[in-house]
């Protein structure tokens, strides 16, 4: 026994291990696109006649993480689809973190508010008296400290202004100039103080965009060999930010403190980008390469003007003449040691001027001066060129370099580039940043050689920077497919799939438990155990859980109640035959062991063939799948094995079922038919329904294709609710969607692509009872036209749909040099824009800003709605920056339910148009044009749209071709290998191919029954849709291929065991072994088929195809694995002489009867 509960207590280690990585399951298990919302895109690579498709593919999802999610911190998954296509996914944010993302935004808006600097200080000073004091206590905001700082301030100010006068008193009066002399030192001095009273003010106020700047580096931490050659830890890039701030801003520690807090609150829970629209902008224009001539320090007599406008205006602004600040994308290769390192820190210019670069620091980042003029440069303006391939190489003593090969036209250009510059540095950029910038020790033409002391990563890191070079223009500018779900039907769909895989669970272990007792609950242990093992799996490898990802875990339901009931049965045989408890549990876990282990294997092979081909949702189920089947071969064959003889040791002496309690039930289970006699019916049946099936099939035709395999454009609407803020939203019925969407092809042009939408699906998403009635809709079409498919239909259902349509108005077109764009010089509105506007509008607390004017907006929107739209927009990343600015709508035509013309005014104290009108004009007022134009000027989509080129459905239909023809071609010769005969394989192929043509009979059936009036109404009863063939319907297809196999191989194994050494299996083996079989036929089946239908009742419409071919090909699976596999296995060459039965004997059984304790039993 000791051994035993060692076994037992390594089983369980594993189980609450596997437990504990699990919860808790809302942060440990990461949901995927269909169950969190989010967003999937798939992109075209362009590959050259001679080039590596896999190579190419694989070097862009490098760059494309590297550019996206550098420290792989993101769940935002890159995987190759097919020779040329790139699908990227990103679940949307949970609204936890946009909760927290909120909180932290606004603890920045109110640093933002604050808003103390020189502009508000010189103003400050100006006033006097009871203003002045006004003044303090707003720019206080309550901070004792900064009240002292600016009392001091301004009496500092005072010293200098009366200082000032003196000296101008002096001098009208014509004084000495020795006391002229004494009384400018004293007003210097003055000055002095000033300036270090303005620093100490300044210093109580964090200035929110040097905070954001260093959140947004990396956190990634460092370490460096000092001279012992031992590491040393060296802080993150983010860290070292921080410190400059906390050291610049002593007195704002607090405040700095408070707004990491939030940040590292939502930074832990953050998993994903915030909008989709921000992935979309990092993917276009990535992998842009260049070479740059870098400026040595003193070439340029403007050198220190250049690093002090970049000091103050950021290199957004700063824009030297022929040359461009260039961000060093990784500081890190930058130095050797830690002396190095701290002289870096302590004066970036200077550790780079004895390196002969420019380079100047801004916010914690690195900007080198590289020249932007014809000659000194190699850029995608100057020509197409590209990298041809980039290695690992040797220079000429042997050491480790980086080797590179340029194409025929970029030979020559580089040639060109490096001969007038050998001796000088080149920068090598990857999207505009610096990635090295070696030494020209020679020309370069066709092939260059890159030297220095590079590690082995740095190598790696130049290596794809270098290979990204081919990559230029490789990507698609748009993605050819995009795939969104919404947050809301994310969670309708995990709160359906829950509750089917709960009843399901809850389903089949009554069942079990009541059909076999104390045997029974072992199972639904080993099913529970079963779960955590997955679920664990799934937490540990990060893998996204989805709504096949549940239709897996209830199949891994079905699967494990499959094996206990192989071996329960095998256990119940012995019994009978007399075998004690501890005799039948180990002969009937040995016996069982070959069915449940060929069982499952051929649905891993299926597994690995869907992981291998299929879509990233499809491989989310292949992985979880898999994770099943290897969870129910411990479970069922090694934990339930431990439970079983643990109880036996315990003392238990009889184990009961159902079938030995009641007699009756015993012989029902043990039937004696000739199902060999029936062989020619069922045969004649079968070819009938199929031969009709596929002609209906074919009758259907393209029909029977989803738009993922024909190309198109589906729509998903979503209504508004009744009243604001209510649950309940207005509802349509499917007739009147399909007259409005066909109205919409009737009234088009024959030449338009909403002609198509003559033809149109649609389909009620989760209706009412009558089947027909909801308030939300898909809508189907071939068309891929798909934004002027979107635009018609949103219009068409402007009056039940919560909508935010794309907005034109006057100038909405145009770039931000001819945009409606106004200084905002006086407090009247109307003399800003140059309009009589029927009612004064003062603007007086925005002079020096932009006024922005949006005239005859169509359609009209109301204020809330316009407000939203734009604030939304300044929150994304892109226009972040722009979060503290002071701004107002206001409107000039309409009301507030329905605005035809606004201003929108903003201002920043930064960018007065009197301080700097270039900078003004490039960081204020083009600045919030762009804002503008890209929140308004782009429709919000409903809560899905999925679009398909032709291009990917033809592609889809490879792989769909591929993964069928595969799966059935090994499961084919595991059987052959398995079984050693040729036949039986054959036998399990044609049942198998049997079943997957039912299935698709039925997908047809289903569609006739939904498309006619007649039945349409059956087929709403029965919860049936027009279901199609997509790459769902595929996966679900190659699954039945591998479990209803799982009956086949019962029955071939119990064959296989009859007929011992026997070349063949006779007329009586196969009989007699499909009668012994046919009750674990029947259970294991029926347990399975009603988690499917849990599946198919419960698991709401996204799960609904999946379920309905999952149930019918169990069904089918069943009779096939009795009324076809087995009659094949049989020659009809190879009967005994006792072929007729004698007299009282079944012809099902051989003969052989064994009697135990009254029970009759057919041979084994």
């Amino acid at each position: 026994m000791g051994k035993l509960y060692r076994n037992l207590c390594i089983v369980l280690a594993i189980i609450i291990f596997f437990a504990w990585q699990t919860f808790p399951p809302a942060e440990r298990l990461r949901l995927g696109k269909d169950l969190a919302g989010g967003v999937t895109l798939v992109y075209q690579v362009e590959i050259g006649p001679n080039e590596d498709a896999k190579r190419v593919v694989a070097d862009t999802i490098e760059v494309l993480k590297n550019r996206v999610d550098p420290d792989g911190l993101m769940e935002i998954s890159m995987v190759s689809q097919g020779r040329d296509r790139i699908e990227i996914s990103m679940p949307l944010p949970r609204q936890e973190v946009k909760d927290l993302k909120a909180k932290f935004e606004d603890e920045l808006r109110r640093l933002g508010r604050t808003g103390l600097t020189r502009e508000r200080i010189a103003e400050l000073t100006a006033l006097k008296g009871d203003e002045r004091a006004k003044r303090i206590t707003e720019l206080a905001e309550g901070n004792e400290k900064r009240r002292a700082a600016l009392e001091k301030l301004v009496s500092e100010s005072d010293q200098a202004a009366l200082f000032r006068s003196e000296i101008q008193k002096a001098k009208e009066a014509n004084a000495p100039v020795s006391e002229l002399d004494i009384l400018v030192d004293k007003a210097g001095e003055a000055e002095l103080h000033v300036e270090e009273a303005t620093k100490a003010a300044l210093a109580t106020v964090l200035p929110p965009a040097e905070i954001r700047q260093a959140l947004v580096l990396s956190d990634r931490k460092r370490s460096i060999e000092d001279a012992t050659g031992k590491k040393i830890q060296l802080p993150s890039a983010r860290e070292h930010a921080l410190s400059r701030i906390r050291e610049s801003y002593p007195d704002a520690k607090d405040q700095l403190e408070l707004v990491l807090a939030k940040y590292n609150d939502y930074a832990k829970k953050r998993t994903t980008l915030d909008d989709p629209q921000d992935l979309v902008r990092m993917l276009q224009g990535a992998g842009v390469l260049s070479f740059r001539i870098t400026v040595d320090p003193g070439r340029r007599p403007d050198e220190q003007q250049l690093r002090e406008e970049l000091r103050l205006k950021g290199p957004r602004a700063a824009k030297p003449p022929e040359a461009i600040w260039a961000r060093i994308n990784q500081i890190d290769g930058w130095y050797n040691s830690q002396q190095d390192l701290e002289l870096l820190q302590a004066n970036a210019p200077e550790f780079f001027r004895g390196r002969n670069y420019v380079v100047e620091e801004y916010q914690g980042q690195y900007y080198m001066l590289v020249w932007d003029v014809k000659g000194s440069r190699l850029t995608k303006a100057d020509g197409d060129w590209s990298v041809s391939r980039a290695q690992e190489g040797r220079d000429s003593r042997g050491v480790p370099a980086i080797d590179f090969v340029m194409d025929a036209p970029g030979a020559t250009k580089l040639g060109e580039l490096t001969k007038d510059h050998v001796g000088e540095r080149m920068a090598v950029l990857l999207d505009n940043e610096v990635y090295t910038a070696p030494t020209l020790n020679s020309a370069i033409s066709k092939s260059g050689q890159i030297t220095g002391e590079f590690s082995s990563d740095e190598r790696r890191y130049v290596i794809r920077v270098l290979a990204a070079g081919s990559l230029q223009a490789k990507l698609s500018p748009e993605p050819i497919s995009v795939s969104s779900v919404g947050p809301e039907l994310g969670a309708d769909n995990l709160a359906k799939g829950f509750k089917a895989g709960v009843v399901a669970l809850v389903v089949v272990s009554a069942f079990i438990v009541v059909y076999y007792f104390g045997a029974g609950v072992i199972a639904v242990i080993a099913l529970l155990a079963n779960s955590i093992l997955v679920l664990g799996a799934l937490a540990m490898n990060h893998a996204a859980f989805s709504m096949p990802g549940i239709a897996a875990i209830i199949l891994t339901f079905g699967m494990a109640v499959d094996s206990n009931v192989l071996v329960y049965e095998r256990i119940r045989e012995e019994i009978l035959r007399g075998a004690d408890t501890k005799t039948a549990v180990r002969i009937g876990f040995d016996k069982a062991f070959s069915s449940i282990v060929d069982g499952n294997v051929t649905n891993l092979i299926v597994c690995v063939v869907l992981a291998y081909t299929g879509t990233q949702e499809i491989r989310g189920f292949a992985i979880t799948m898999g994770i099943g089947v290897v969870s129910t071969l411990f479970c069922a064959l090694v934990f339930s094995r431990l439970m079983f003889e643990t109880m036996i040791g315990w003392g238990w002496k009889r184990i009961g079922m159902l079938p030995l309690a009641l007699p009756g039930l015993q012989r029902a289970l043990t039937p004696n038919i000739d199902w060999l006699r029936l062989r020619p019916i069922f045969f004649t049946i079968s070819a009938v329904y199929v031969l009709g099936g596929l002609a209906l099939v074919a009758y259907q035709g393209r029909e029977m294709l989803d738009n993922e395999f024909r190309g198109g454009t589906a729509v998903t609407l979503e209504f508004k609710p009744t009243t604001p803020g209510s649950e309940e939203h207005m509802t349509l019925n499917r007739s009147e969607v399909q007259k409005r969407v066909a109205s919409i092809a009737d009234g088009a042009a024959m030449d338009s692509p909403l002609r198509e939408l003559v033809n149109a699906e649609v389909l009620p998403i989760d209706p009412q009872q009558d089947g027909v009635t909801s308030w939300r809709f898909t809508v189907k079409t071939t068309s891929t036209k798909s934004d002027q498919i979107l635009e018609a239909i949103v219009d068409k259902f402007a009056d039940v749909m919560e909508q935010q349509p794309a907005l034109r108005f006057t100038g909405s077109d145009a770039d931000a040099a001819k945009a409606p764009i106004y200084r905002v010089t006086t407090g009247d509105l109307g003399t800003n824009i140059g309009s009589t506007l029927v009612q004064a509008r003062n603007v007086g607390d925005s002079i020096g800003g932009v006024a922005i004017v949006l005239d005859d907006i169509t359609p009209p929107i109301p204020l809330a709605t316009l407000q939203r739209r734009l604030e939304a927009e300044r929150g994304n990343a892109d226009f972040a920056d722009t979060l503290a600015r002071k701004r107002a709508i206001v409107v000039t035509s309409g009301d507030v339910n329905a605005v035809k013309s606004a201003v929108v005014v903003v201002s920043d104290e930064n960018l007065r148009v009197f301080d700097n009108e270039a900078r003004w004009t490039e960081q204020l007022a083009n600045r919030e044009w762009d804002l503008i134009a890209a929140a308004l000027s782009q429709a919000q989509t409903p809560a899905s749209v999925v679009i398909f080129s032709p291009a990917i459905a033809e592609s889809f239909r490879a792989q769909a071709i591929v993964a069928s023809s595969l799966s059935f071609v090994l499961i084919s010769i595991y059987i052959w290998i398995r079984f050693k005969s040729l036949r039986f394989s054959l036998a399990a192929l044609i049942a198998l191919v049997h079943d997957v043509f039912v299935v698709i009979i039925c997908i047809a059936v289903c569609q006739m029954l939904y498309q006619h009036a007649a039945t349409e109404s059956i087929a709403q009863s029965l919860g049936l849709l027009p279901f199609r063939i997509d790459l769902n319907m595929i996966a679900a297809l190659l699954t039945i291929a591998g479990y209803s196999l799982n009956d086949t191989i019962v029955i071939m194994d119990r064959i296989r065991e009859t007929k011992g050494k026997s070349a063949e299996a006779d007329y009586h083996m196969i009989n007699t072994a499909v009668n012994q079989t046919l009750s674990r036929t029947v259970i294991t089946g029926g347990s399975t088929f009603f988690a499917c239908i849990a599946l198919y009742v419960l698991g709401g419409e996204g799960m609904r195809p999946f379920a309905f071919a999952l149930t019918v090909g169990l069904v089918v699976g069943t009779y096939s694995s009795v009324a076809i596999a087995a009659p094949l296995v049989w020659s009809g060459k190879r009967r005994k002489a006792d072929t007729q039965p004698s007299s009282g004997q079944s012809p099902g059984t051989t003969g052989a009867v064994e009697t135990i304790s009254g029970a009759v039993l057919a041979a084994r």
